[in-house]
């Protein structure tokens, strides 16, 4: 379920990017990867709660 949120803000980010600050597709994309970055970093390096 992290995933998915970490999916629809990386979304979010790069519609905002894209559209609102004016960025070129680029600048959108290398937001979108690096949320999804951070995310799956953070998912990976949490603790199972087994």
């Amino acid at each position: 379920m992290g995933m998915v949120i970490t999916l629809f803000l990386a979304l979010a980010t790069t519609t905002v990017a894209y559209a609102v600050l004016g960025q070129g597709g680029g600048v959108a994309g290398v937001i979108f990867f690096g949320i999804l970055a951070i995310g799956a970093t953070i998912r990976a390096f949490t603790p199972s709660s087994d």
